[in-house]
């Protein structure tokens, strides 16, 4: 008998878990997610639940806040 897992919640997205308008760009250097960002119209970084600093648009930001995760 074969499981289907496609509908467990570990082969939802980062955009799916949390609702977000876009999947967010991941950075293990602090640094680089600061500078793409800085070259974004809006672009902010919050720290992810997987360790990462996660690049997102504003309105993912406040989402991801509400959801518990923090500004980096």
């Amino acid at each position: 008998m074969t499981t289907n897992h496609t509908n467990t919640p570990a082969s939802k997205t980062t955009k799916e878990i949390y609702a977000l308008r876009h999947e967010p760009a991941r950075y293990q250097d602090r640094g680089l997610a600061f500078a793409a960002a800085h070259r974004q119209k809006a672009g902010a970084v919050m720290l992810g639940d997987d360790g990462r600093y996660w690049v997102v648009c504003l309105a993912d930001a406040a989402r991801l806040e509400a959801a518990g995760l923090e500004w980096a």
